[in-house]
């Protein structure tokens, strides 16, 4: 865990592109229209067929039928040690890296880092309530808890959804939502998927907790960067003001007003004077 914050202070002391950006807008300031995105009439919709569907696949026992194919057909030593390497993507500490990332676009210097990084963080906190309640309100057991398995019983557990596969899905998502089209996109969206493979494989999750960790983590990041996330621009006293956008393509969109010295058409330097009249 303090070798990931390591890390990433030093990335961001590193990486700190030439360009006219200095800090970000405040920490909060967006915060209130991604619950609006987040919990929105369409999202509560989506939510609403994610557990229609997940309710689907643990009540008709296939759950428990994929369990024991996979475990007939797909498991081996490669995929433990494959497991092994990804799980960590999504324990808690990941929220508080990108927290740090966050205050750093805020206080110290904005890039495309510390961006990537409080956009994770936002989506985070937007969707953690969501993943809270479906967790504990519906209450479904583990594999290994030899219980009620993944039948909803409220308040009885917490682990109707993978709360791996949420922590470790936002930021490919977010990654893949900004990488434009192409292999890039391709591969961020596989990445991910690993993690919440990872618990299925160890049989620490049921295949419907991790679908539905991950369709939360999905509407969670589809809310934040629907959202244009606005950086101050600094540098230089110029004539003219400058403000910078980012899309949700992570390309910059700059727009300025500068005040034109040329002279323009009907202006005294290029109107010609009628000649007097006589009388």
């Amino acid at each position: 865990m303090w070798i990931v914050f390591a890390l990433t202070l030093l990335a961001v002391l590193v990486y700190r592109p030439v360009s006219g950006r200095t800090k970000s807008s405040r920490l909060l300031k967006r915060t209130g229209p991604h619950w609006r995105g987040m919990y929105s009439r369409r999202n509560f919709l989506r939510l609403g067929a994610a557990l229609v569907g997940a309710g689907a696949v643990s009540y008709s026992g296939a759950d428990e039928a994929c369990e024991r194919w996979y475990s007939d057909h797909v498991d081996s030593q490669a995929a433990d040690q494959l497991a092994s390497l990804v799980e960590p993507w999504g324990r808690r500490f990941w929220f508080v890296n990108w927290l740090l990332l966050a205050i750093l676009d805020v206080t110290y210097h904005s890039s495309a880092l510390t961006r990537w990084g409080r956009r994770n963080w936002e989506a985070m906190l937007v969707g953690l309530p969501t993943l809270w309640g479906v967790q504990y309100g519906l209450g479904a057991a583990r594999p290994t808890d030899n219980s009620h398995g993944p039948r909803w019983k409220p308040l009885a557990d917490e682990n109707t959804a993978s709360g791996h596969a949420f922590m470790a899905a936002i930021p490919w998502l977010t990654a893949a939502k900004t990488a434009g089209r192409g292999w890039a996109r391709a591969a961020a969206r596989v990445g991910s998927t690993l993690t919440g493979w990872s618990r299925f494989h160890d049989r620490r999750h049921y295949l419907s907790q991790v679908l539905l960790g991950y369709g939360i983590a999905w509407t969670a990041v589809d809310a934040v960067v629907k959202l244009p996330l606005e950086t101050g621009a600094g540098g230089g006293s110029g004539a003219g003001t400058a403000t910078e956008t980012e899309t949700d393509s992570g390309a910059d969109t700059w727009a300025e007003s500068d005040t034109d010295s040329r002279p323009r058409a009907g202006t005294d330097a290029d109107r010609v004077s009628d000649p007097p009249e006589h009388p």
